[in-house]
């Protein structure tokens, strides 16, 4: 298990470096082609990281003994919600159809990791609200990548229209949110989901 730790931090920090690197000499920010670059950053790490958790058992069982109540905490991150609501208005930085509901979903998702994190630290956690604001939250990561490609001046950028794009989003040093933190914290909760027994209650 110890082994498995070491491998998946190495592994962690090397797309983390990829990532910013990446992001630095601008191989993310590729207007009016498909957004490749970023679609590999997102996808493989996830791919990878569930095919590991089924067919690995030590990786497995180092992903089981993670803290449930830190996993969850660690989702306050997503409080920077609040700055794509403003890159929005008054920044004008961001489309409307981007900053608001995806600045507005992160800021509930981590509103809710903060009562559940003490919930489950204290075992009074339920699993139905553990279940649901997993899924919440999950679908939020997702929306955020579907609306931020839509939204984005890529082939991909159906609902442009000649306004705002999402160009912000994989500019230096931003772009480690869509191509490190939302995929990383997509598998953080498709591994909460799949150890949801663990709330008892």
């Amino acid at each position: 298990m110890r082994g498995a730790g070491i491998l998946t931090s190495i592994f962690i920090s090397a797309w983390f470096i990829a990532s910013l690197v990446g992001g630095y000499f601008g191989i993310f920010n590729t207007p009016g082609e498909p957004p490749l670059s970023v679609g590999y950053f997102i996808t493989v790490p996830i791919i990878l990281g569930v095919l590991l958790y089924l067919f690995s058992v030590s990786f497995r069982t180092f992903a089981n003994s993670l803290n449930l109540r830190w996993l969850t905490l660690a989702h306050t991150w997503r409080f920077v919600g609040l700055g794509f609501v403003l890159a929005w208005y008054p920044l004008h930085l961001l489309p409307a159809g981007f900053g608001i509901p995806e600045g507005l979903g992160d800021i509930a998702a981590a509103a809710f990791a903060i009562p559940l994190a003490s919930a489950l630290h204290h075992g009074t956690a339920q699993r139905k609200y553990f279940v649901t604001w997993n899924i919440f939250s999950l679908v939020d990561l997702v929306s955020a990548i579907t609306m931020g490609i839509l939204f984005s001046p890529s082939t991909f950028g159906l609902l442009v229209n000649g306004g705002l794009t999402t160009a912000l989003m994989v500019t230096f040093p931003i772009n480690l949110i869509p191509t490190f933190l939302v995929p990383l914290f997509i598998l953080s909760h498709l591994l909460m989901l799949a150890r949801r027994k663990e709330v008892k209650i």
